[in-house]
């Protein structure tokens, strides 16, 4: 068995109506309008060799493959005024 470690970093650009709440459960989530919003790794797959190629998660059995061997997942949200 190996360990691969998977970094990911966005930074988006949003509304000011958009938020950080702590939603119920205790997490920290985006709140947009009366939906909250988390983000989480989505792995998405392609069978073609194509460099315009379609990526999607339609392979239900392969994410799940993926997801199941997610160990343990980070998320941290930051928002900062844009000057």
């Amino acid at each position: 068995m190996k360990k691969l470690t998977v970094t990911i970093r966005a930074e988006l650009e949003i509304p000011d109506d958009w938020e950080l709440v702590e939603h119920p459960s205790g997490i920290l989530v985006m709140k947009i309008g009366d939906q909250f919003v988390d983000f989480d790794i989505a792995p998405l797959a392609t069978r073609s060799v194509d460099p315009e190629a379609e990526w999607s998660d339609e392979d239900t059995s392969l994410v799940g493959k993926v997801l199941d061997a997610v160990a343990d997942i980070d998320v941290e949200l930051e928002v900062q005024a844009i000057q």
